[in-house]
């Protein structure tokens, strides 16, 4: 769980003080690099005001528009209509596990249907295998089979796993045609299974393709601060006590969290903003982010790098509405945490009692703003907050102890008949 908490509910005058301290809450309308956080006043007068951003101001800066590669990991199975010949092979297939290399080999199969179909409908893509000797080439679409998927769909259903990986995608005004296209052609020829192993993987970068030292400190110290946040913005099936492939940058296993415990979590942001500051660029992504595993992974930004920023808490997707609400979440949370103001923050935490109502309130109101700022508001489902639809969610791998969690929120998640 995350460090940043609130230790008690806030009495009502408390609770006014943090929501006045909200009101006041702001980014930075200019472009000057941002100082160290300093230690809060207490006699901060709570009539003082934090500079406010100006949304209708043009925007002058340098790296937008992003580029963005999205990973689409699906279970899948061919419509008997679109590929008879296909059918022909699936209905040869044992009904058990007594022969496992004609399940690898119809594996095989299914993901050379896919690159097949896309590239008929004008879509460069070939399937990467990940012993090759060379990289993929990320000017084409590739299929890739990934081994954290669950293959228990395959018998008896014929299910089986692929994950697409897109080009990288300049997003200009036509990148939602691209997704939209995308899935139609999907759709169009393959029926889908919603399980909780599939994740859906958005990598940021800038119009540069790196991000500038400054921009990536401004982003080191908005998802210490907002990481909370962005989680309760995903599934449950998606948070750290479900899954192991998008945990927390924040947890007691990353080196922020250090400061963050000791420090308490008021005082602790303050002390990691300014060791933030005195990071270089690779010292900031281990300090945040020591493996590829968090629901932002810095690590492709790393010196010699792609560039990317990677978000992978948002869940597998299985149509193009909720494939284009989370590329719009991830590129316009890189785009408010590059004008993240720590040093108007620092003047507001001491008269915070409940950090944990100012993160989650102030976070909404701050992150919508900035997507109609960004011209991605349009995009985003209308609930920002995103839900499993238990009823519909395969669940084949995932311990008990997980799972009596997730009932905790809703009896409707249970165990596939597949599991």
């Amino acid at each position: 769980m995350s460090s940043i908490r609130s230790p008690s509910t806030p009495s009502p005058t408390k609770r006014a003080r943090a929501d006045a301290s909200i009101a006041r809450l702001a980014f930075s309308p200019t472009r000057s690099p941002s100082s160290s956080l300093r230690r809060s006043n207490t006699n901060v007068s709570p009539k003082k005001q934090a500079p406010t951003c100006d949304f209708s101001t043009p925007r002058p800066f340098d790296y937008i528009p992003f580029s963005f590669g999205a990973e689409f990991e699906m279970i899948i199975r061919p419509k008997a209509d679109k590929f008879p010949a296909a059918q022909l092979l699936s209905d040869d297939l044992p009904r058990d596990a007594s022969s496992r290399r004609k399940l690898r080999d119809y594996s095989l199969t299914i993901r050379h249907l896919v690159a097949g179909v896309l590239v008929r409908n004008g879509m460069p893509c070939y399937v990467y295998e990940p012993d090759d000797d060379e990289a993929p080439d990320y000017n084409k679409w590739h299929v890739v089979l990934d081994a954290s998927l669950s293959r228990k769909h395959e018998m008896p259903d014929h299910f089986f796993p692929v994950e697409v990986v897109s080009p990288v995608i300049v997003a200009d005004e036509s990148w939602t045609k691209v997704i939209d296209k995308f899935w139609s052609v999907i759709l169009e020829h393959f029926e889908l299974r919603r399980d909780t192993t599939c994740g859906f993987h958005v990598h940021i970068s800038t119009r540069r393709g790196n991000y500038t030292l400054e921009e990536l400190r401004m982003m080191a110290k908005a998802v210490v601060f907002w990481e909370p946040a962005t989680k309760r913005m995903t599934p449950w099936s998606r948070h750290d006590e479900c899954l192991d492939f998008c945990k927390s940058n924040i947890l007691a296993d990353v080196p922020v969290n250090d400061v963050l415990r000791t420090d308490g979590p008021l005082r602790g942001l303050v002390t990691a903003y300014g060791n933030i500051d005195r990071c270089d660029r690779d010292a900031i992504i281990d300090y945040i982010c020591p493996d590829k595993y968090r629901a932002w992974n810095f690590k492709p930004a790393k010196t010699g790098g792609s560039g990317s920023i990677e978000f992978r808490r948002p869940p597998g997707v299985v149509d193009a509405k909720k494939a284009k609400h989370w590329i719009a979440f991830a590129m316009t949370f890189v785009d408010m945490a590059i004008q993240f103001n720590p040093s108007a923050l620092a003047d507001h935490l001491a008269q915070v009692e409940s950090l944990h109502t100012l993160y989650l309130a102030d976070f909404e109101q701050q992150f919508l703003e900035c997507a109609k700022r960004s011209g991605t508001f349009a995009i985003l489902d209308a609930r920002l907050r995103q839900t499993d639809q238990p009823r519909y969610l395969h669940i084949t791998l995932m311990h008990s102890g997980r799972l009596a969690w997730l009932q905790g929120f809703d009896r409707d998640y249970q165990m596939s008949r597949n599991a």
